[in-house]
């Protein structure tokens, strides 16, 4: 029997989502999950993703070497040390130590897939998309990609990003109704298109109103980091194989 590819385009939907047992792929082009493929890349040892603003500053205080990180309403709440812009992480802010994440949408992706009980949890962006893609395919689950969306509404970077895994996924796979909806958006645009239309979309364009234009273009570079981020036991981490 094929392999089953699926797409929930916002978190809300994995109540209606069978997602035990699945590989979940959370996707927040803008701005999460790209932050975080950035911050592990640049060596940070591990991000505590944490829905709620609360328990994120609750945390900090337990263990205040870690840095906290994240944003509510786009920007960096008061006393965050970073917020969500993956050019804040940078090797001499991040190398070596722990990050403490909460965001609107992504943090809430991740935690929706792990009350569903999804089997494994990695994170995907554009940026390391290609990982993303020969991960799943040394897996066996089945494949429920979960888009973050933006402030309970359905983000067309996400759908975008989903489509382009599908894509690199190739055929012999069975696909849900939104699974080929993506795809036939990615396919529509291909990845030369996938920087105007991003640009482009609302959330798109509110961050570039608001000064976070840059981090639009650093979302949709299409391949460029090889890790893949896996969350275990609370934390994300780079993926390093098979637990030893």
């Amino acid at each position: 029997m094929a392999r089953y590819v699926d797409v929930a385009l916002l978190p809300g939907e994995m109540e209606f989502i069978q997602a035990e047992g699945t590989l979940a792929v959370i996707i927040d082009v803008l701005r999460a999950s790209t932050t975080m493929v950035t911050a592990l890349a640049n060596g940070a040892a591990q991000v505590i993703p944490l829905k709620d603003i609360e328990k994120a500053r609750a945390r900090h205080a337990q263990e205040p070497g870690f840095l906290l990180g994240g944003e509510r309403n786009a920007n960096p709440p008061p006393g965050f040390d970073l917020g969500n812009s993956p050019r804040e992480y940078t090797k001499e802010k991040v190398g070596g130590r722990g990050v403490i994440m909460t965001t609107t949408n992504g943090t809430a992706a991740l935690e929706a897939a792990h009350k569903g009980g999804a089997t494994t949890i990695i994170v995907g962006a554009l940026t390391n998309r290609q990982a993303v893609v020969d991960f799943c395919q040394d897996h066996s689950e089945p494949i429920l990609l979960v888009c973050a969306g933006c402030q309970g509404r359905f983000s067309l970077e996400d759908a975008l990003c989903a489509g382009a895994i599908i894509a690199g996924l190739g055929s012999g796979l069975k696909r849900s109704d939104t699974a080929e909806t993506c795809l036939a958006l990615y396919e529509t645009w291909g990845p030369q298109g996938l920087a105007k239309q991003i640009f482009g979309s609302v959330h798109g364009q509110r961050l570039e109103r608001i000064g976070y234009g840059e981090d639009i273009e650093w979302a949709t570079r299409l391949d460029v980091s090889s890790l893949v981020p896996i969350y275990r036991d609370g934390e994300i981490r780079v993926f390093q194989g098979p637990r030893a």
